[in-house]
Formats: structure tokens, sequence, C-alpha cells
């Protein structure tokens, strides 16, 4: 409202706060890290060249390139799983739900329907921060035994968030929490190479949506028949091919 008001008097909106030396090192690491690099290839010139600093003020921030990476991936994961958390809950907030036990069939097609709606907006988020992503991707399974643990640490997060939507907002039933826990973990660390699939192969998308969407469904709808068998004996449904 103040801003608004500001408008109306003519009153010119604040500037931006600099970024600090601190940020132009890590965006700078992210440029650079996003072409053909990983995090730890880089050097210490280069990427205070990138950032347009003397080199020298690189130690004043980082006592390494480890620190430097862990700062950005703590930055980026902080992002990452508050935008996947958002659009993970969208189909929740249209009322979709998996609590209808006494229509398995129908309780197929909605989780169908929320798996597919929440594949594409994962995806789509990934399309717009595909620089985070390919560097920690890349990470994962990079020389840096810091970073990959980082990474590793943010992927249980991720997989942590996803299992307590599923068990708290979507209301999947029948399926006990360690299970929904370790299905969400697998389903996570898949779901990065299907992103950088996404990304690297932008004429198979919708191949990859179909096969990441028939993965996660596999998944929880063997989970289900597992645990409560006498839920879907009788149920007679078409997978996404």
């Amino acid at each position: 409202m103040s801003k608004i008001k500001d408008v109306i008097q003519g009153k010119k909106a604040a500037k931006p706060p600099a970024a600090t030396g601190r940020q132009k090192l890590m965006d700078a690491a992210l440029e650079l890290a996003g072409t053909t690099k990983s995090l730890a290839s880089l050097g210490l010139r280069e990427v205070a060249r990138q950032a347009g600093l003397n080199p020298n003020t690189f130690y004043r921030h980082f006592k390494d390139f480890d620190e430097l990476g862990v700062a950005m991936l703590d930055e980026l994961g902080t992002k990452l799983r508050k935008g996947l958390r958002e659009r993970r809950l969208m189909p929740a907030a249209k009322g979709l739900r998996l609590s209808n036990t006494d229509n398995p069939t129908e309780l197929l097609r909605e989780a169908q329907s929320i798996i597919s709606e929440s594949i594409g907006l994962v995806l789509d988020f990934a399309t717009e921060h595909e620089a985070s992503y390919v560097v920690g991707i890349r990470e994962l399974h990079g020389t840096s035994p810091v970073l990959r643990k980082a990474l590793r640490n943010l992927l249980d997060g991720i997989a942590q968030d996803m299992a307590e939507d599923v068990l708290g907002v979507l209301e999947l039933p029948m399926v006990r929490r360690e299970t929904v826990e370790e299905i969400s973990l697998v389903v996570i660390r898949q779901m990065t190479f299907f992103s950088m699939d996404y990304l690297e192969n932008p004429e198979q998308r919708d191949q990859i949506k179909l096969r990441a969407e028939r993965f996660i469904l596999l998944l929880f709808w063997g989970a289900i028949a597992e645990e409560a068998p006498q839920l879907v004996a009788d149920v007679k449904f078409t997978f996404p091919k």
C-alpha cells in the first residue's frame, strides 16, 4: 500500500540494496559452473574476475571453495525447497486428496491427477532455475566430498518435505509413514535425473514427463497394494504409457 502511495505522490521507489562481495562471488561461481565446469574445478582468480572483485577479497568471505559451494547450496536449497513445496501443494489447494478408500479406482485417478500436475510444476521450476539444477546435479557426483554430502542432505530434506505433504496434506491412506518416507527419497533422487533429461532434451519433454508420472504412480500404488491388498484387489486401471 505504501509503495502505491509513494507512486501516487510522485516519490521514487527505494533502490534494492547492492549485492555484497560474498553474494557477488556466489553469483559468479554459479554462472561459471552453470556452463561446463564443476564448482571444484573453478579457480579463485577466475571467480573473482567474473564477480568484478580483487582476488584477495575472496578470503574475507570464504576460507576455501568448499565453503563457497556449501553457502551456494544452502541459498539455492532454501529457494528450491520453498518453490517445490509450493508447487507440490497446488493440487491439494484445489481440494484433491488421496483419502477416498471407498472407491479405489477413483483414488488411483486422483493420485494420477495429483502426480501429473505436481510433476509438471516441478519440471517447470527446474526449467526456470536451470543453472541451479545443472550445478546441483553435477556436484552430486563431483570430486568434493563436502559438496556431495551437502547435496545429499539437501535431497534428504526435500524428500522429508514430500513425505510430510503426502501424509499430512494429500492424505495417502493405508501406507505406513516409513514406507512413504522411503518412496519419497527414491522419487526425489530419481526426479533429479528426470529433470536433467527434461532440460537437455526439449523435444522429448512430453515422453519424459509421462515416464516420471508412471514411475511415481507405480511406486505409490505398489506400496498400497503391498500394505492394503484388499483395497486394490478388483481395481481395473490403465497406467500412463
